[in-house]
């Protein structure tokens, strides 16, 4: 078991790493699926901008507080 928790761990630095390394914040939204892909460091809420959205021409998907 714990190498199964190691190994999630590992994948989830490594999800950090390319998120971060393509430009995005990258925290995970705590209330249901997305992954804040505003620069790093910004100010206001976080946005999810690839997913939840309703329509193609929508500009964000999920939004949440910071």
């Amino acid at each position: 078991m714990s190498e199964q928790r190691d190994a999630e761990l590992q994948a989830e630095e490594r999800s950090l790493a390319a998120g971060h390394a393509a430009g995005y914040c990258w925290v995970e939204r705590t209330d249901g699926p997305g992954l804040c892909t505003r620069r790093p460091g910004h100010d206001g809420d976080h946005s999810d901008y690839y997913g939840g959205r309703r329509k193609l021409t929508d500009i964000a998907g999920y939004t949440w507080p910071q």
